[in-house]
């Protein structure tokens, strides 16, 4: 699906996808044509069995840096048409069976974190800096992140950031909750091989039901989310391909082997 756009490059290498935000003479900074050709990319990537993941990643050394103010300068505004492109364009992220994963470099402001918050996990460098400050200037409700935020870090840490402003590096990023791993400046590709390294085609289907239950699940009451449990467990239970990993998992056992804790994120005996 490689495909290049004027400020985005999509690559499918193998069954994983790279998003490549693609604007560095301005941070990744969002204009119009930055919200055209995210909808288009993102809406390719729906509905697809063809891959795995997908990491979305910067050309330069920051993530995003949040409206395109050299465009609002312009005369350019956002209006209820584009800020409908944005918003759609982030659901598909949440909503797609494959993982998502946000690697994350220098500034994440605005629009950049709210980018990161509609994907499923964020791997941020040392030197990232995380903060929202649109809700605090007149006019901007900083798009959906006041919704998505408190779901992430709790209502408390939301209004420290989106009403009080707080400006977060990696670290405190992570301490926060606002992103899952933070990293060495130079290791957010090792990261991202260790989180996809498990992933293939035949647990695409049950990591994605495990996904929208998880996205989901604080809207869902406990019958609806049982209900909707069993039918999807009874269905992934009837393919063949979870029959023989069952069957390969029982070898192992009688044989006196264990499932494998050396692989994926964190891996046993490794620290971060």
């Amino acid at each position: 699906m490689d495909s290049s756009h004027e400020t985005i490059d999509v690559r499918q290498s193998g069954r994983h996808v790279f998003v490549t935000l693609d604007r560095p003479e301005v941070l990744n900074a969002q204009n119009e044509a930055f919200l055209r050709d995210f909808l288009d990319v993102t809406a390719g990537l729906v509905d697809r069995d063809d891959f795995d993941a997908v990491a979305v990643r910067s050309s330069c050394d920051h993530w995003g840096a949040g409206l395109d103010l050299k465009a609002a300068a312009e005369g350019w505004r956002l209006d209820a048409t584009t800020i409908e492109w944005w918003e759609t364009a982030l659901r598909h992220l949440e909503t797609i069976k494959q993982l998502v994963v946000a690697l994350i470099d220098g500034y994440c402001l605005g629009g950049g974190l709210q980018l990161a918050l509609a994907c499923d996990l964020r791997i941020a460098t040392e030197r990232a800096i995380v903060a929202i400050p649109a809700s605090r200037e007149v006019g901007f409700l900083a798009g959906m992140a006041p919704w998505r935020l408190p779901r992430l870090v709790g209502i408390a840490r939301a209004k420290a950031m989106l009403l009080g402003g707080a400006v977060l590096t990696g670290s405190q990023a992570a301490e926060w909750a606002v992103v899952d791993q933070v990293v060495p400046v130079g290791g957010l590709e090792r990261a991202w091989e260790e989180v996809v390294g498990p992933l293939d085609a035949h647990n695409l289907a049950s990591s994605g039901e495990c996904k929208r239950i998880i996205t989901s699940a604080l809207e869902t009451d406990h019958d609806r989310a049982l209900a909707d449990f069993v039918a999807t467990q009874t269905r992934l239970l009837r393919s063949e391909h979870a029959a023989a990993r069952l069957g390969e998992t029982i070898e192992l056992f009688r044989s006196g082997g264990r499932p494998s804790l050396e692989s994926g994120w964190f891996p046993l005996g490794r620290g971060s």
